[in-house]
């Protein structure tokens, strides 16, 4: 039985048992199922779709949730943690439901998450998992009309997943009753403390049973997480994966780092670097920007060369920003340009090159960035275009390229000790080798990799998914503002059953 400070292994990923106990571990598909366990046919269904063996998060969180326990998840993005608290949330409704039990007033789980982006991921992979159990789902978020939400809301789905905003405003004019809801899950609790979510956390809970049951799952732990942590579950299972440093990043992301001395310069990366790059590989590729100008204009600057891309910022209405993740995540966009609304929470697979077109704020936002890329175990490239002026942000990388055993560039270290001068030149003439003979923004290029150019154009998507004003009326970036952190909402069942 692990105890207090106990520390066990898997696939050589550090977990360690802080507090609490633990009985046993599932490390395999089969140790998964049994009595109080998920039913055969749902481990199955997970191997059908690729999935080789519970991840570390799910090996120590499934049987500490099973047996109805609360628990505290630390692990960083895309470690497997939505599944890690929504299949045993599936399994408490369903052990209620065969007792008799339903949810003719309200869910009998509660998802809360600080975006709609992260409450669109949750909802997908409820839908996919949850719709064979006849498992309900719906979502909750605000910034989007309340009617079809409160539609689904009278469906009677056993599980909703929210943002405190909207949900806090819905349990006040009585459109939803919490009453037996008895399974709450915070994810990303980190980020919704940074987001000033606290009190409104704090008053959800209040429509909750008290004798309930309590997961929440962050991907750093400090001290007001905690102090929420402790507030909000008794006698908690902590588990933790891995580091909780917020400046360790993903040892399976290569670093690199392009040094620019003006936006030019950044640009010439991208028509000549990062698009010949991508057309080698199989996947995506998703550009940082600090602002929602910036994202326009790029965007906008980008996609009159014919290339498959799509944007995603704060002054987007949904029916864009649905639209914009709905092709990159199926592939029919290559390219995604966002703001930080896609730093974290963002579950989007086969992502290989992530660009900081603009440099990020603070050493917590570049390792959210390039985080998007390298998961599930899978390797990605991260690029960071930096001034000679951002010397403080680059001491900070230095460490984060000594915590993943990678070597420093001399780029990176003259720019951090302030020898990065305006000399004329640039990694963009030392390592990228000049101007290459075929543009990468040649359309023929394009169109050999099968590409639509029909739905790319700029009349196309004016016509269906732009509001009055188009990004054609952005001028170049003025490099001011910050981009907006907002809430989304999709997604699609499958048709698949098993028996529960």
């Amino acid at each position: 039985m692990a105890e207090w400070g106990d520390e066990v292994w898997q696939d050589d990923e550090e977990v360690r048992v802080l507090h609490g106990e633990l009985s046993e571990t599932w490390k395999s598909f089969d140790a998964c199922t049994g009595e109080w366990k998920f039913p055969a046919g749902l481990m199955s269904y997970l191997q059908e779709q690729g999935f080789r063996c519970p991840t570390p998060i799910q090996t120590y969180a499934w049987p500490v949730l099973c047996k109805g326990s609360d628990c505290i998840g630390v692990a960083k993005t895309g470690s497997g943690k939505t599944l890690g608290y929504l299949l045993p949330g599936y399994v408490k409704v369903k052990r209620h439901e065969a007792q008799e039990r339903t949810y003719e007033k309200g869910p009998g789980m509660l998802v809360l998450a600080p975006t709609r982006e992260l409450c669109q991921q949750i909802y997908e992979e409820s839908e996919k998992f949850g719709k064979p159990a006849d498992v309900v789902t719906a979502c909750v978020y605000g910034g989007a009309p309340q009617q079809p939400q409160l539609q689904a809301l009278r469906g009677k789905p056993q599980c909703v997943a929210a943002t405190p905003g909207r949900l806090n405003d819905f349990l006040k004019r009585g459109m939803l009753d919490l009453e037996l809801c008895d399974y709450l899950v915070l994810d990303e609790a980190d980020r919704m403390l940074d987001m000033g979510f606290e009190p409104q956390i704090k008053e959800t809970a209040q429509w909750l049973p008290s004798e309930r049951q309590t997961a929440l799952f962050t991907a750093t732990w400090p001290s007001e997480v905690r102090d929420l942590a402790w507030s909000l579950t008794q006698k908690p299972v902590h588990i933790q994966v891995g580091t909780t440093d917020a400046q360790t990043a993903n040892a399976d992301i290569r670093q690199h780092i392009v040094t620019v001395h003006s936006e030019q310069d950044k640009v010439t990366f991208l028509e000549e670097k990062f698009f010949k790059m991508l057309q080698e590989k199989e996947g995506s590729g998703l550009i940082f920007t600090k602002t929602k100008k910036t994202a326009a204009w790029l965007y906008d600057t980008l996609g009159k060369n014919g290339a498959p891309i799509v944007c995603l910022h704060g002054d987007m209405d949904q029916t864009q920003r649905d639209w914009s993740l709905k092709h990159f995540k199926e592939g029919k966009a290559r390219v995604l340009v966002a703001t930080d609304v896609a730093q974290r929470g963002l579950d989007i697979r086969n992502v290989q090159i992530v660009v900081n077109y603009d440099a990020p704020a603070n050493i917590q936002d570049y390792v959210h960035r390039i985080g998007r890329t390298g998961r599930a175990g899978e390797k990605g490239d991260s690029y960071t275009c930096l001034f000679a002026s951002d010397w403080n942000l680059a001491s900070q990388i230095i460490k984060v390229f000594k915590k993943t055993g990678q070597e420093v560039p001399k780029d990176l270290t003259d720019i951090a000790e302030g020898n990065a001068g305006y000399d004329g030149s640039s990694t963009l003439d030392g390592t990228w080798g000049g101007k290459y003979a075929d543009s990468a923004w040649d359309n023929k290029s394009w169109d050999d990799k099968s590409w639509d150019d029909k739905s790319w154009d700029n009349k196309s998507w004016d016509n269906k998914h732009a509001d009055s004003t188009s990004y054609e009326s952005y001028e170049s970036p003025d490099g001011q503002g910050k981009g907006a952190q907002e809430e989304a909402q999709s997604g699609e069942a499958t048709g698949y059953t098993y028996d529960w």
